[in-house]
């Protein structure tokens, strides 16, 4: 094929993926201000104590068995798979497969789901050995509450891995909506009486309308399931080689909440909370951003990847990086900036006093550094997983993450909460570059040059930005108060309607083909919607 073929096919999946990662973008950014909500919620009702870290500590052995069990993977081992079953003619196929693996392990897991709530109390102790009698008994009660959710995630990713590799998206935009709603309206009902545990509640029952219930009514037409146990089968016997580096390896991109987690319940009381949500406000840009991206460009890829077109694989791979460093590095610079006036107008209220948003503000501050580096790293290991090599993306993540245990227990004893957002920062910065070079190595269609060129515009863009953002924030501050959730608005808007305008400014003068790709496709929008 030549040049301008690779070009013009590049072009035409690179559109497709645009379309879908906008589309899931917007129910990204909805989900994250239902998050904002709920977390908003829990921050006034409850403040950040041993209720709040118990329930966000209920959630790590859920968290294990659904990343050692391969929940966490489905869309990254089951799409390439079932994809290019699609692109082969081989949906029959496609469909044992997906048989086979909801019945084998969605009963292991029911198996596993039985035992934990057996053994909670034990494996509770044995994950937060610092918890005093109140925070112990809490987590277990909590964690006995949501256990049951794994199964219903489980079972319904897969149905939305068979959607997302047909290219309907409607169910991973839809799902994360539901399953927030359900935590927040459970949450006020029950909260009066049951405390965080009514949250608990709304995790459990917003797993299953949501994740299961909704990917299941919209699979409904084309969904084919039938008990299957054949364990032997080729195919599944390929799956599970594909997921067996990501049960028995690490990433910081899984793990790094899990340090906080144990790391912060040896640290002072509301540890856990702070990072929890500093975090929180952080995976905003990266789930907008970088989530999107990974997931709507990973069925592309592997269409390609399944009719042996690499060199449009590295193109659209290529491509896809360059918007994420572009828009991540902008989002990372403006949220450094707004830090604190945004901490302060989604947070502090209530039980959430001014200490608390300066502790969260410290952590998000840090965390918001790394974002570019978190899109780069869950985009650039979807060029692995599109041509089925889980091997080398968990191997090389593994040994970044070994190497990053003793920086985050350094800085943590150091700095406290602030010390184990920074090793996040770095350690997940280590694991993009890694990932990007390793794959350059494997596919030399990628253009590493053009990589750096979008970095480095990508800075100065997103420098420019912040600084007005940051200036104009600072200066906000000599004017009079109108309350502090007020002021907190007003500087989160005009910083960074400013510092936005900046940043778009920069971008017409340093990207002006994706300045007027962009403009273009936004007219023609605003055209229709006339005609209509």
């Amino acid at each position: 094929m030549s040049e301008l073929s690779h070009r013009a096919v590049s072009a035409l999946h690179g559109k497709r993926v645009g379309i879908a990662a906008l589309m899931l973008s917007v129910g990204i950014l909805v989900s994250r201000v239902l998050g904002y909500v709920r977390e908003a919620v829990i921050a006034y009702q409850q403040g950040a104590g041993v209720a709040t870290d118990a329930y966000n500590a209920a959630f790590l052995l859920p968290d294990l068995m659904n990343y050692f069990l391969a929940g966490g993977t489905l869309s990254i081992t089951f799409i390439p798979l079932f994809g290019a079953c699609l692109a082969q003619d081989r949906e029959s196929v496609g469909w044992k497969l997906f048989s086979t693996i909801a019945t084998v392990m969605g009963g292991v897991l029911l198996a596993g789901i039985v035992v934990a709530e057996v053994f909670t109390e034990y494996f509770i102790h044995l994950l937060f050995p610092d918890f005093g009698p109140a925070a112990t008994q809490l987590t277990v009660e909590m964690t006995r509450i949501v256990l049951p959710c794994q199964f219903f995630h489980y079972i319904g990713g897969l149905i939305l891995a068979t959607l997302m590799a047909q290219g309907r998206f409607a169910a991973a935009t839809l799902a994360p909506l539901v399953y927030n709603g359900s935590i927040i309206f459970f949450g006020l009902l029950l909260g009066s009486s049951m405390g965080m545990a009514g949250f608990a509640v709304g995790a459990l029952i917003g797993a299953v309308i949501g994740p299961f219930g909704l990917s299941l009514y919209l699979a409904r037409d084309r969904l084919q399931y039938r008990p299957h146990f054949a364990w032997r089968e080729v195919e599944f016997r390929r799956y599970v080689l594909l997921t067996i580096p990501l049960m028995l390896g690490v990433s910081l991109v899984t793990l790094d909440e899990w340090f906080g987690r144990i790391l912060g319940s040896a640290m002072e009381t509301g540890t856990i909370s702070w990072l929890n949500y500093g975090r929180r406000l952080m995976l905003v840009p990266i789930a907008v951003i970088g989530q999107a991206a990974s997931q709507a460009a990973l069925p592309f890829l592997s269409r390609l990847a399944g009719e042996g077109k690499r060199d449009e694989l590295a193109m659209m791979l290529t491509r896809s990086l360059h918007y994420v460093i572009l828009l991540a590095l902008t989002a990372g610079g403006l949220m450094v900036a707004l830090a604190e006036p945004t901490v302060t107008l989604v947070y502090q209220r209530g039980a959430f006093t001014a200490l608390d948003s300066a502790r969260a503000t410290a952590v998000l501050e840090l965390f918001a550094l790394g974002i570019a580096s978190w899109g780069v790293q869950m985009v650039a290991a979807r060029g692995f997983y599109a041509e089925q090599n889980t091997l080398t993306p968990m191997a090389l993540s593994t040994v970044v993450t070994l190497g990053s245990v003793p920086l985050y227990m350094t800085l943590g004893d150091l700095m406290g909460a602030s010390g184990l957002a920074l090793a996040a920062t770095i350690g997940i910065t280590t694991q993009a570059l890694v990932t990007v070079l390793a794959y350059k190595r494997s596919n030399r269609a990628m253009s590493l040059r053009s990589l750096l060129d979008s970095t480095l515009r990508g800075l100065v863009i997103a420098g420019g930005g912040s600084l007005v953002a940051a200036l104009m924030c600072r200066w906000m501050l000599l004017l009079p108060s109108w309350g502090v959730s007020l002021d907190a608005l007003l500087r989160v808007t005009v910083g960074g309607v400013l510092g936005g305008a900046v940043a778009a400014g920069l971008a017409r003068v340093l990207v002006p083909s994706d300045w007027s790709r962009l403009s273009s496709r936004v007219r023609a929008k605003l055209v229709r919607k006339r005609g209509r």
